[in-house]
């Protein structure tokens, strides 16, 4: 077919579907479609853009492949670690359950010996400490991870906070024979508002750890001291831990905040851990918005610095002075002896010092022929020359005096009591020494009366309390209502959330001052309980203070439980004094 030029065409049609009929036409020159000859050019760019192509996924593929093997290995690293720690785990918290088992066993054959039934029972009590820290570790480790670890700051006194810190450490310092002192500096602020849980664990995970790693016969020192903040009413405080135990590889340095990471070593490898103290104490250092540092050295021992910006409480000491008091302090650590004196010193007392046993006699003897006598004195126990105990009985047997003595000591003295007693101690004071605790103890034997203004170690405010407790597990039941039973509060028991309702619904006003309320319980949780509460129709019922008393210790059960209705939380199973601190809050709360 010709076109209009005259050109030989080849016609192409295609019917078009969408109209009945039609068809679409198209010319196209037959020289169009003849091939003049072959386009070397055309050929080369395109092999070229294969050959390219081809090497580019290549290299894609290798790196798709190396990816892939990476994966793979951390995947199988990842696998291998999990099952270590399984393992881990599984003998740690193997170990004290059987210990606990055990030790149960032992105390029910032999309840007629109530000094072997009382000594089942302590060690009962630090197994089952050591299996709730094991627990709590993994809790925190996910709840860090996962960022739902929130702080919980109250006014605290750092001077509890230490007293816990030294006492809970005593049982593995006595079984290892450590050497241990304890020094305190410039503290000045006694109240803090801080998350006084969080605080503790990172103070004794690192002290923990200090003991745990320090071979017997080896030291630990620990030095605490307050300096001033850049943050606007805060208070710098500066924790050191230094021992002399096996110390850290610079391999494992960079890795020491890892997660479930340990050391190789035989010596680490026989000490139960898990390899998440250090993990978590970390990173509550880094919520907090404190640093910490480690200085090591393998086979001569660890360092931690840990510094945090603690804000100043509100409330604080009333005005204490000591004025025309004259005391003695007998100790062979200068240090203690300088900040000892400082502290005494700006409660307005007069303050001397001796270096030793031999020195106090002396000095006390001194003091009698120039008409100065002393009005207590404070002996250390442990000291090189001649102990407390020795100096306390040549002191009474040599020296007409009647003068206060209180034998002081980092240590547990209990096993000395008896023997200190019947060498002429009238009482003990631990270390470190707080300014309060001198002012407290001064009063006490000077005054006869003690000037503590604490509210914690007096309980009138709690008796006649009435609460009820919904709890479906009879022994919890038991040990709660028991417990509180001991402050003087009446207890009254729900089995479960709909019995807890009912009661409420039939209570008359004022029956109840407080519900403690489960949250897994049958026929109807915690949750729908209180939100069943608050729908009552009787305003008194219906705004009861209610406080979650539960297992369920996550952030978000947490919260879940005051977007229900409730006015706090405490995890199980319960510490007392953190008990009495909620009932104490909710009571302030209502004033």
């Amino acid at each position: 077919m010709l076109n209009s030029h005259g050109q030989e065409c080849i016609l192409a049609y295609t019917p078009v579907s969408a109209t009945e009929g039609w068809t679409m036409l198209g010319l196209v020159p037959a020289e169009d479609l003849s091939v003049k000859g072959e386009n070397w050019l055309l050929f080369g760019v395109v092999s070229a853009c294969l050959l390219l192509l081809f090497i580019s996924d290549l290299v894609y593929m290798q790196y798709l492949n190396k990816r892939f093997r990476i994966t793979a290995r951390e995947a199988e690293s990842a696998n291998r670690a999990k099952t270590d720690f399984l393992s881990t785990m599984s003998h740690d918290i193997r170990t004290p359950m059987n210990a606990i088992i055990g030790l149960t066993n032992i105390a029910e054959k032999n309840l007629d010996d109530v000094d072997s039934t009382r000594e089942s029972l302590r060690k009962i009590k630090l197994a089952s400490n050591h299996l709730l820290t094991l627990i709590n570790d993994i809790l925190d480790i996910s709840k860090v991870e996962s960022g739902k670890l929130n702080l919980n700051p109250l006014t605290f006194s750092i001077v509890e906070t230490v007293e816990n810190l030294v006492n809970i450490s005593q049982p593995m310092i006595k079984e290892k024979n450590i050497k241990f002192s304890f020094h305190i500096e410039q503290m000045e602020e006694e109240y803090l508002y801080a998350d006084q849980l969080r605080l503790n664990q990172i103070y004794i995970n690192i002290l923990s750890n200090a003991i745990k790693y320090t071979e017997p016969g080896g030291s630990v020192s620990v030095d605490l001291r307050e300096e001033k903040s850049k943050k606007p009413g805060c208070v710098n405080l500066i924790y050191v831990v230094a021992d002399t135990g096996i110390g850290m590889s610079p391999e494992y340095m960079e890795t020491l905040y890892q997660p479930f990471s340990r050391q190789i070593d035989s010596r680490v490898n026989s000490i139960q851990g898990t390899g998440l103290g250090l993990a978590i104490t970390k990173q509550m250092v880094d919520i907090i918005g404190g640093t910490i540092d480690c200085r090591s050295e393998q086979g001569k021992g660890t360092t931690f610095t840990v510094s945090l910006d603690i804000a100043v409480a509100d409330r604080q000491r009333e005005e204490m002075r000591l004025d025309q008091v004259n005391v003695l302090i007998v100790d062979n650590d200068e240090q203690i002896l300088h900040t000892s004196k400082d502290e005494l010193e700006s409660l307005g007392a007069s303050v001397e010092c001796a270096h030793g046993g031999t020195e106090a006699i002396e000095m006390i003897v001194a003091g009698q022929k120039n008409g100065k006598n002393y009005s207590i004195v404070f002996v250390e126990w442990k000291m090189p020359d001649m102990d407390g105990i020795e100096t306390i009985r040549k002191i009474r047997s040599e020296i007409k005096t009647d003068v206060p003595i209180l034998l002081s000591s980092i240590y547990d003295w209990s096993e000395i009591e008896d023997q200190a007693r019947e060498a002429g101690a009238n009482g003990f004071i631990g270390k470190p020494i707080f300014k309060s605790v001198f002012y407290n103890k001064i009063n006490e034997f000077i005054v006869g009366e003690s000037k503590s203004i604490e509210q914690d170690d007096d309980y009138y405010d709690l008796k006649g309390m009435r609460i009820l407790i919904a709890e479906d597990i009879e022994i919890n039941w038991e040990i709660i209502s028991c417990m509180l039973g001991m402050f003087g509060i009446e207890c009254e028991h729900a089995e479960n959330g709909q019995i807890c309702v009912d009661m409420m619904k039939k209570a008359e006003e004022g029956r109840y001052d407080l519900i403690f309320m489960d949250v897994q319980m049958p026929q109807m949780n915690g949750l729908d309980a209180t939100r069943a509460i608050r729908m009552l129709d009787n305003s008194w019922a219906s705004s009861i203070p209610i406080v979650a008393m539960t297992a369920d210790a996550f952030s978000e059960n947490v919260a879940e439980c005051l977007n229900a209705g409730m006015n706090g939380h405490i995890a199980k199973p319960i510490d007392m004094k953190l008990v009495i601190k909620e009932i104490r809050r909710i009571k302030d709360t209502l004033k």
